[in-house]
């Protein structure tokens, strides 16, 4: 089942992502001159799903700015570095990701980003503390007014399966969250 899900994720962001592999790509954008990084720093809200427990509450910060090492002929590479905190029925999880997000306009403000993930997490199942490497697929959707960025985002994380509690290995889990942030 778990081989499933990853080869469907993959099929999917491959598909959504095909018109970005096609003509010259920008390596090193950061050395080209009006290279812009467009910093968007937000607050994160939503519903967080880990196997061995019940879903609950999850908050934290989100960093986006454009990839300053690889650029796509159409559409933009958002990198997206965030902290995420969960704790509910005994497990406490802290997550850091990096989430690289090819994104292309869909309307006037609109814009749609899909992509992978690498990420820690450190989890607290009561009697033990574990740190497990992590990677994710996931899809953003944020609107721009003005300086105002509100965005929705969701997630899926795949954990490396160290034991959290006892007959408890791993913490994949599910990330749905609405974001409010500010461009700079």
């Amino acid at each position: 089942m778990k081989t499933a899900r990853i080869l469907l994720a993959a099929a999917a962001l491959t598909a959504a992502a095909a018109p970005a592999l096609a003509g010259d790509w920008k390596f090193l954008p950061v050395t080209e001159k009006g290279y812009a990084p467009a910093f968007v720093a937000s607050v994160t809200g939503g519903v967080m799903d880990p196997q061995h427990v019940k879903s609950g509450d999850a908050w934290g910060l989100e960093l986006a700015m454009n990839c300053g090492l690889l650029q796509t002929p159409t559409g933009v590479i958002r990198t997206k570095l965030s902290v995420t905190k969960f704790d509910k029925g005994g497990l406490d999880l802290t997550t850091v990701e990096l989430n690289p997000r090819w994104t292309t306009p869909i309307a006037k403000d609109l814009t749609l980003g899909v992509g992978p993930g690498i990420g820690w997490v450190k989890a607290d199942g009561g009697s033990r503390n574990v740190d497990m490497f992590a990677w994710q697929v996931g899809a953003d959707l944020d609107y721009r007014i003005g300086q105002l960025n509100l965005g929705l985002g969701a997630r899926w994380q795949d954990t490396v399966n160290k034991t959290v509690a006892t007959g408890q290995a791993g913490a994949d889990n599910w990330l749905v969250q609405a974001k409010v942030g500010v461009a700079f």
